[in-house]
This record gives C-alpha cells, structure tokens and sequence, in this order.
C-alpha cells in the first residue's frame, strides 16, 4: 500500500480546529473519520493509519504483549506522522497550530509520544486509553491541553499506565484531565460524551 492510501481527510469549516485522528490496532480511516465526525461536526479531519503491520495488525508501532518496543522506530514513526499532517493541513489551509490530536490505545500512545516530543503539532490532545511510549527528551508545551481516558477493568491499558502518561503531561506544563470509566478496553457512551464536552469547551 502507497503512503498517501494510508492518510484521508474529510472537509469541514476551516475556520475551526482540525483534528488528527490516530487508529487503535487493526482499525480503520473510515471508522476513525466517522467518531471523528461526531467529536467535532463543524472540523476538518485527518485520519493517518499506521505503517506497522497490514489489516487487523496494522500499527503506528510495532506492539506485542511480550516484546519490547523499538525506540528508534517509534521516534521514525513519529516524525513522519508529523511531517504528513503539517502537509495535509498547508494544502487544504487549515490551521496546523489549532491541531487537536486524537488517538485510541496504540494511537493514543503515538499521540502522546508526538505531542511530548513536540513532533505533532497544535494545541490539544484525546487520549483514549493511551499505553506509555519512552520519551527521551520531552518539549514544554505551557498551554496546552490534553484529556485521557481509562477504563477501570482494562486488560490491556491499566489506570496506573494512564496516570504515568498524564504525569509525562503534567511535566511538560500542559493542563490535563483525565476521566476514569468503569469500563473495559472498548471506549463506554459516557467516556466518549465526556470527550465530546471536553473538547468543545477547550479547544473547538
């Protein structure tokens, strides 16, 4: 598959903030367009899939249970997610600075290592259940936002992994929130309302 099959983009005001919308493992831009749709009806969106793994493998970064992740990949995939939106974002014209990133568990956890490095721009971040990336040399960001989300009975993403991740925020000076759901993996009603608020007051 070419690079440029893996990015689609849905037009919307371009006065409003657009948003970045990363898969979890195995799913797909017109799942990602379509809840992105519903956070933010008036945005443009971007959905960029991973270039690790085909069909229900495909990743931002190579993940397993058991094997370690590799840093100098995760870093590769990083910068180049990065370098894919600002370009999708000066050719449609809407506002790379106003940027809202949101990302579901392997996306969620390239979200938060883009956005600490300073790879992925703009002002704010969803973090749906986000695992924890290694980031060498995070970036201040004084401003910006970012709301995660955990489930209570995840047993892939824990509340305690969520927690580092918002302490990785907290550290670079961005205002963070986080909603903690009785739920499991799979994202709850209520956690994608309280997402859906979240963002319409901090950032659309």
């Amino acid at each position: 598959m070419a690079e440029t099959d893996l990015i689609e983009t849905m037009p919307g005001a371009n006065t409003a903030a657009p948003l970045l919308l990363l898969q979890g493992t195995g799913g797909t831009n017109q799942e990602m367009l379509t809840f992105g749709r519903r956070l933010a009806p008036q945005s443009p969106l971007i959905t960029i899939a991973g270039r690790q793994g085909v069909g229900a493998q495909r990743q931002y970064y190579s993940q397993t249970a058991a094997g370690p992740v590799n840093p100098a990949q995760i870093a590769e995939e990083a910068s180049w997610l990065g370098e894919q939106v600002q370009q999708v974002c000066q050719e449609h014209r809407w506002d790379a600075e106003r940027l809202v990133v949101v990302g579901y568990s392997n996306g969620a956890a390239m979200a938060a290592y883009g956005v600490l490095t300073g790879q992925i721009p703009g002002q704010a971040a969803l973090l749906f259940h986000p695992l924890q990336l290694p980031v060498a040399l995070p970036v201040q960001r004084p401003g910006y936002r970012a709301w995660l989300s955990a489930g209570e009975h995840d047993p892939l993403v824990t509340v305690a992994t969520v927690k580092k991740v918002l302490k990785s925020f907290d550290e670079i000076q961005a205002e963070t929130t986080m909603e903690i759901t009785g739920g499991t993996h799979q994202l709850t009603p209520h956690e994608v309302l309280a997402a859906q608020t979240w963002l319409t007051v901090n950032a659309l």
